[in-house]
């Protein structure tokens, strides 16, 4: 885990992200390109744009087991929730 998401006013902003429309996904990396990634949550995979990952994005890697904070309606959207 990196040290910022360690920081209490970092956990209190995820908080807060989790209460406006946000969920967490546990999915592993496919592909990466210059705007998204693919991913799949062991179901379907699904490509995300990193402009709506709002947590997570320095932990991906091709292959990688992550866990990224994402809008609800995306997730929802792309049948990972």
């Amino acid at each position: 885990m990196a040290l910022h998401t360690q920081l209490p006013i970092y956990q209190d902003m995820t908080r807060k992200l989790e209460t406006k429309g946000y969920c967490y996904i546990d999915v592993e990396v496919r592909i990466m390109t210059a705007k998204a990634v693919l991913v799949n949550d062991g179901k379907r995979d699904a490509w995300l744009p990193y402009s709506q990952i709002e947590d997570g994005l320095e932990t991906l890697e091709v292959g990688k087991h992550v866990t990224l904070l994402v809008p609800e309606w995306l997730a929802t959207e792309k049948g990972l929730v």
